[in-house]
Formats: structure tokens, sequence, C-alpha cells
């Protein structure tokens, strides 16, 4: 057992580092302008347009972000905040960079090596970066070397399956000063904020695969040998590949629940644990007393790290097949091998694949299970009883029957689209039924367990086991929807709008088309990513506008009446997919104003029905409108970007939509997958997007009177030139009629600009003008058939 660990003096670290402030911050967030003694530079973990609320004080070490109150007081948090990881992993960074050593007992940093494990990403600040797997066939090669690590001892690929070369990531292995080891993933991400595409050392999504794919060959009967790490993993097969299929995990040992074991299941395996050797941890009055930790005991068996990963495994199989067949090599006891020893140790003993086979095949018996029906003792790995042999009725014991007991095999499973638990078979007690888990079955399944078990636990015990059970088995039916489409090639995603509604193809028509259902796809392939903007069609009654949205949603469409004003009835749109806002041009000005609000967030926050606290929601659905107006529905004076109208002058044919909706979201998917964009630059927005969302502005007089004025400036103007231009009296010049006029201005394309060295301070630049918010005829380059994206 290593020694006890001394605190991290991070006064000391801070400080040190403020000698070379300079160089370490043009390092870390290059770029930036200096102040004197203040450094601007842009803040790396946000969409930050221009240095200036970020600032350093390099002789102080302390920060801020004005724009978000992010603030710390030394070097430390900062490499802390700026790279996503925590401070004790930054201290440990920051120390090996300005020279600290670290105190006994911790890991003393080698040149070009640090020994922190992969960033960690804090609960309050989510990483932009997505892993894509598998990588693009067209991604760079990969990174050599670590920044701060240097050249790993050896990299190994994870590939996407058995029948292709694609690759989902590595795992670079480096050994560190003190002689351990340290991996690190790297997967090919795309940035969720603005679609840049690189390879990242970040973690592989969950549930991550396993290495290496090649045992899984369809069909394959050969028994799988389940050893801890990469290294094993490729010294096993070696020697062993025509004797078992080897498999490992990424992570470590506390990672198994990360994983996906599905490809497992079947098949017959082999569990060859590390043989660790670790010892009690001292307690507080040890310690002080100055007990050696090499005294105290070895833990037992089961609470080694590497057997203890094996059970858990175990337990998981047992989920997915009550009749996995899975044997633990007999290992050597903790004490008896070197700590750590494992297959590869075994190997360089002098094992050879003879030798091997035999000791794997000496297996220990496993743990029992519940078979039909009934009770284990506890020391074999059953049920807890009481002292007269009943069963407990606590939670576990709840857990533990339905998780083993195969009538209940399959039953249960939580929708991550939904938030509700499931029963994708019929439950055995009486009157079972297919549908969502309800209160009423937490009786029904408390009086099962009573009749078949012997033992009363109560409703509420049982909805907490099923509900731990179910989250064990989650499914999403849209992302399973859309994995299972297969696109044809043919482009149809441009041009749905103009052949099923039949609106005229145009740059905006075609974007809209396209980006719409991209947005779907991201929102539920991204809970919570960012796409606010609504369709809104446009007709007069009967043209089959709702009807549209609803075979493009399929099962996952919703108009129930939604009160923005209570969080709770936020529950109503769980589930859906595409959500529809009826009669837009009815909505009142201050409703609008609130519709605006909710449209914009990322999250939702609730309790759901029966639910004992809030939860919060990432959205997973995008929103439609329909209004039987063609102008003036639209209350915001900014123009509403938000809503993309789409006119429709005929007839929706929503059977020919019906027919080629899947073909429709295998191309959207498809263009996802390749990181595409799904939403408008600034450039589109202006020339493309606000002419046709601007003609829905619901009108003002002023806007009509001062368009002809408007169109005849040709440089800056004032306020007041365009009040004498509406014959407007100085004395009737109130502050609500400079507040429509400024409107109205601004509707009609100018900016509003400050000139501090005048005695007027603020004026307005007409467009069409340097600094104007586009060209007076409001045309549009390109044309239908050539927009490039």
């Amino acid at each position: 057992m290593s020694p006890r660990r001394q605190p991290i003096d991070f006064q000391l670290i801070a400080a040190t580092a403020l000698a070379s402030a300079r160089h370490l911050l043009a390092d870390w967030v290059p770029g930036g302008e200096w102040s004197g003694d203040e450094y601007k530079p842009r803040n790396p973990t946000r969409d930050d347009k221009h240095p200036g609320s970020f600032v350093i004080n390099a002789k102080t070490g302390k920060w801020i972000d004005n724009a978000t109150g992010d603030a710390g007081g030394d070097l430390v948090s900062l490499y802390a905040y700026v790279h996503f990881i925590d401070q004790v992993e930054a201290a440990k960074i920051v120390a090996d960079l300005v020279g600290v050593h670290l105190s006994k007992g911790e890991r003393k940093p080698e040149p070009g090596v640090v020994n922190n494990p992969p960033p960690q990403v804090s609960d309050h600040r989510k990483s932009p970066w997505v892993p894509i797997m598998p990588a693009p066939d067209d991604a760079p090669v990969p990174p050599v070397a670590h920044f701060t690590r240097g050249k790993p001892d050896v990299v190994y690929t994870y590939y996407q399956d058995c029948a292709d070369e694609r690759v989902n990531g590595y795992v670079y292995r480096f050994t560190t000063s003190d002689g351990g080891k340290e991996t690190l993933p790297v997967c090919f991400c795309r940035n969720r904020d603005d679609g840049k595409q690189e390879w990242r050392w970040i973690g592989f999504p969950e549930p991550r695969p396993l290495y290496p794919v090649q045992a899984f060959y369809p069909d394959d009967d050969t028994p799988i040998l389940l050893v801890e790490g990469e290294k094993c993993a490729d010294a096993a097969i070696r020697y062993l590949s025509l004797e078992f299929d080897v498999v490992t995990w990424p992570g470590g040992t506390k990672a198994v629940r990360k994983v996906d074991w599905s490809p497992l299941v079947g098949r017959k395996i082999y569990a060859w644990a590390d043989c660790d050797a670790q010892r009690r941890k001292l307690t507080k009055e040890e310690r002080e007393a100055g007990v050696d930790p090499n005294s105290v005991p070895l833990l037992p068996e089961s609470d080694q790290p590497g057997m203890r990963a094996m059970r858990e495994i175990h337990k998981i199989l047992l989920e997915l097949n009550p009749d996995v067949y899975f044997q633990f090599v007999d290992i050597p006891k903790p004490g008896d091998k070197p700590g750590g020893w494992d297959i590869a140790d075994a190997i360089t003993e002098g094992m050879d694949a003879e030798a091997l086979v035999k000791f794997i095949k000496n297996v220990r018996k496993a743990p029992s299970k519940i078979k039909e029906r009934g009770t284990v003792n506890r020391n074999d790995g059953g049920l807890l009883l009481n002292k007269d042999y009943k069963i407990v009725p606590c939670l576990a014991n709840i857990y533990d029957i339905l998780r083993s007991d195969k009538r209940w095999n399959g039953v249960l499973a939580f929708n991550e689209f939904a938030y509700t638990i499931n029963k994708l078979k019929a439950p055995p007690f009486d009157h079972g039924a297919v549908g969502e888990w309800e209160a009423n079955d937490d009786v029904q399944a408390s009086m099962w367990l009573t009749r078949e078990y012997g033992f009363a636990p109560t409703p509420a015990q049982v909805g907490e086991a099923v509900e731990a059970l179910a989250r064990a088995h989650g499914f999403h039916p849209v992302r399973n929807y859309l994995k299972s489409l297969k696109w044809d090639g043919v482009q149809r995603g441009d041009y749905w709008i103009s052949d099923f509604i039949g609106a005229p193809r145009s740059p905006y028509v075609m974007r809209v088309s396209r980006w719409f259902l991209m947005g779907m796809v991201a929102r539920v392939m991204e809970p919570g990513v960012k796409f606010d903007c609504c369709l809104v069609l446009e007709g007069t009654q009967g043209r089959r506008k709702s009807a549209m949205l609803r075979v493009l949603a399929g099962e996952w469409f919703g108009d129930t009446d939604l009160d923005l004003n209570n969080k709770d009835s936020m529950g109503s749109i769980r589930g859906k997919w595409l959500y529809e806002f009826a009669e837009l041009d009815s909505i009142a000005r201050a409703e609008a104003t609130r519709q605006k609000s909710f449209l914009s967030r990322q999250i939702d926050e609730y309790r759901p029905p029966y639910g004992r606290r809030d939860i919060r929601s990432p959205r997973q659905l995008v929103f439609g409108g329909s209004t039987n107006v063609n102008w003036g529905w639209n209350k915001d004076e900014t123009g509403g970007r938000r809503f993309w109208p789409i006119e429709c002058a005929y007839d929706i044919d929503c059977d020919g939509l019906a027919a080629v909706r899947d073909q429709l979201f295998a191309e959207a998917y498809e263009l996802y997958k390749q990181g595409k964009r799904f939403w408008p630059t600034s450039e589109e927005q202006k020339r493309i997007f606000d002419p046709e969302q601007l003609k829905r502005h619901q009108s003002d007089s002023y806007v009509e009177l001062l368009a002809g004025f408007v169109k005849q400036q040709v440089s800056d103007f004032r306020m007041i030139d365009a009040v004498d231009f509406m014959k407007i009296d100085a004395a009737r010049l109130t502050r609500d009629i400079q507040t429509r006029v400024g409107k109205s201005l601004i509707i009609l394309g100018c900016k509003r600009i400050e000139k501090r060295s005048n005695l007027i301070r603020f004026w307005y630049q007409p467009p069409g003008t340097p600094g104007g918010t586009g060209d007076r005829d409001g045309q549009i380059e390109g044309d239908s058939d050539g927009i490039s994206f």
C-alpha cells in the first residue's frame, strides 16, 4: 500500500506561478491583450467573440469573467477553470510546470509527463465537445503525444465493429515518474457551439465500447476471457487467440457500470481479475498514533478492486441474462503475489499457452442466484434474512428479486426520452399489461411479492426498486428510430417544404427545409443543444397545417394547451419531439413575450407526476406553429429571429410527406453525423431570414410613414430629422413617440450608433451604408438550385 499522502501546498504553487504568470498565461489562454498587469484574452470556455470581459491580473493571480460572474483568486483556480478539471489536479499540473515538488507521499512529476487523470467535467459547466463515433474517414491523424505527458508507451485502437476498420477512438498508455501507469482516451469530437471538429483528450461516451472489437464476430461460440486493461488483453491475445476471445473495458475498475456489456450476452465467460493486495485504511486514531500502513491487515478478496469489479460485471450480465455462464478464474489470494499481479505478469514469469489455459479453466464456484422462486443464504450471494430466516422487506431484497426472477426478465426499462418507467412486457401479476408503469402497478407488484416470496414490502419500496432497476435498462425510442434508418442517398431534405407544402424554392425555403429536420435530430441526439427556431405554417383554415406537423413527428407530436406561467405544466412536453403552438396570431403581446422566453430555454425544470423532487430536463423537442393569417401575427419588434415562417398557399400533401418521412430523417441524421451546420450565420440571418421574418411583423403606421424617408438617406441622421419628416411638433414629442420612432427605424433596417464626440449622442445609420444592416432592396444573392450550405 502506498504511503499516506500529505496535503498539497496550494499557496506555494500559486505564489510560485506568479513569477512566470505572463509566460503561463500566453500558453493557457493565448491571443490576449495586456494593459499594465491586466491580461484580457477571450474566454475559451464559452463563445467569447471579443476580449475585454475576461480579465486576469498577472500580479495577484486574481481573475474574473464579468460577463458570467465566474471568478477565482489565483492561477491554480484559473488553470482548473479553463481546462475543466478539479483544483487538486490543476495544482499538480501547475506545480510541475513551475518546478514545485509536491509534498512527501504525493507523486513527483518528471519532465514532459503529468500524472493527472483525464479532465473531468464539473457539475456546473459541461464541455461543449461531443465525441463522434466512429470518427469520419476524413478525420486527421490522432495526436502523436500529449501536451504535458509526452509520447505514449503504446496506443490501443478501439474499432467500431469487427466488419470494418472505422475507429471509435484510442487509449494512450503512459509510464509515470513513480513507475506507475496512466491511460488517457482520445476521441474525435465536434464542438456543439461552433461545429469545429478535432481530436480531443476526452473519454468515450456512455455506454462505452469493449476492447478489442475483433472478439465479437457474429455467431461465434468461442469462450470469452475477461481481463483488466488493454495491456493484459494484448498480452493474452498473443498466447491464447486460438482458445479464447479476449476482452477488456476502458476506464478501470470504477467504470464497469459505464460500459456496454450486451455483446457478451450468450457467451461463456472466464473472468481473470487482477490479484490486488490493498490493505485496510488506517483509522484516525491509528494515523495519529503513527501506525505503519503496511502493518494493517489486507482487505478480503471480495473488497479488492479487481475482484470487486469482476463481481459487479457478473451482476450486470445477470441483469441482461439470468442464465449467463460466468466463471471466476481461481487467482492467488491477496498477498500471495505482488499487488496487481495479472495475466501479463504470469506470462513474464514463464507461463506458456498450455499452462495459461489450464490456469484459466481452474475456476471457482460462481455466486448463487435466485432461480424460479425461493431464497438462499446471504453468504452465498442471495437475499437478506432475519434471525428467523425470513426475507427482510428492504429495498435491496426487492431489487434483487425483480432483477433475478425470470418472470421479470425484460419487463422493466426506463424511457430516456419521456422520463418514464415502461413495461416492455406484461408483469407477472394479475392483469399485468404493457405500457407506462403507474402507481397501481406498485400496489400490484407489492401484493405479488407477498404471495410469491412470503414477505410484505410497501408499494413505496416497490416503486423505488422498480425505478432503480428500470434505470439500469434505459432506452431512447427516437434515437433508436433514427439509428434504424438507412438513407438511400437521394437528396430530399432541401426540397420537402416546396414539394409537399407548395412554397416556391428559394434560398430561404431550402435552408428552413434542411435545418428544421436537422434541428429535430440534434435535439434528441444532444438534449439541450441550442436550437430555438420555430417553424410557422401560414395559411387559411383547412390547409392541413397541424396535420403536416403531426405527420412529421409521428407518435411524438403534441399540441395540448400549455400554461407558460406554471412550471409544472412543462411535464406536458416530455415525450414530445415536436410541439405545436396553434393560432399564433391570437396570442396577446404579453403572452408573446413569455412565449419568446420559453422558446429560448435549453433546460426545463419541473416536478414530474408522482415525483418527489424537481428535475432538470435538457430539451429534446422542437416547436412548430400555425396561423390563419400571412401577416401581422409577429409581435416581436426585433423581427422574431426564432420564427421561420412558411406560406401555405395550397393544401398540404400530408400523404406524400408521410411516404418519404423516414428517408427525410435518414438524410437529416446522416448530415448531423457529418457535423453539418443547422443554423444561419449572421450574414444569412441578415440577408435571407430577416426579410421573411420582418414581413410578418405587426405593422405600425410609423413604419409606413418613415419608409420613404429612410430610403432617401445616404449618411447618418438624427431622430429629430425623422420627426421633422413626419411633421410632429416638438411640443408633442413625448417619450412614447420617441420610442415608436426608434423601433420603426430599427425595423426598417437602420442601426443606432453612439457618437460621444458630438453634441447629439445617438445617431442612426441607414441600411446599405457602411455599418448598416443590409442592402436597400433586400436582394439575396444566389439562386434556388445552387445554395452553398
